[in-house]
């Protein structure tokens, strides 16, 4: 075997048709094949997405576990002066009412924009209550429906309800007034509390 400083050297030189006046043209040099670019192996993408929902699982867990442990502590009942009157099913029925595109909502002139009437295209109404002063013990407010003829009750409003809904429909035209006596309900123009439908 020969080492590599025995292998003989063969000098090569140029075709005489491959060289000018500056020196051998590009038809002289040997052609390089360069390889090209690798494409990364997918198996640490994949190893990373292994990873990350592995990741994702634990907290989901964590979460989970923390939710079931805080929900098995006992809470102490926290004492409210006043209780809500309304039924989970009002509400409800309040968010399907207000979800419809044909709902109309009128804002209670003189109300700060704490009553807001609520009218579906048939003529279904409540009332939504958000921070109205309580009615006083013994008198509460009265929704009065307020048309052609002579003013009717259609629901009582304590101040404490998130929703009232009305006993009968609202058609347009009408006005809702919201008073504690029906004289107040019967000249809906002085009245302080008013929504018209319109």
């Amino acid at each position: 075997m020969t080492s590599v400083s025995e292998t003989p050297v063969v000098a090569v030189h140029p075709r005489a048709e491959d060289v000018d006046a500056f020196g051998p043209t590009f038809a002289a040099l040997k052609r390089v094949e360069v390889p090209g670019p690798r494409r990364p192996s997918p198996t640490p993408l994949v190893v990373l997405g292994l990873l990350a929902g592995i990741a994702a699982m634990a907290l989901g867990g964590v979460a989970v576990f923390a939710a079931v442990r805080s929900a098995d502590e006992a809470v102490a009942p926290v004492a409210s002066a006043q209780k809500p009157t309304t039924t989970p099913r009002i509400e409800q029925q309040v968010l399907a009412l207000l979800a419809k595109p044909s709902t109309e909502r009128v804002v209670f002139r003189g109300s700060g924009g704490r009553l807001v009437l609520v009218v579906g295209s048939a003529g279904r109404a409540a009332i939504l209550v958000r921070g109205f002063a309580g009615a006083p013990a013994g008198r509460p407010y009265h929704a009065w429906i307020v048309g052609s003829g002579k003013p009717m009750r259609a629901a009582t409003i304590t101040g404490t309800e998130p929703a009232v809904f009305l006993s009968a429909p609202v058609l347009r035209g009408e006005s809702v007034v919201v008073a504690s006596r029906r004289s107040a309900a019967a000249r809906p123009r002085a009245a302080g509390i008013v929504a018209a439908r319109g």
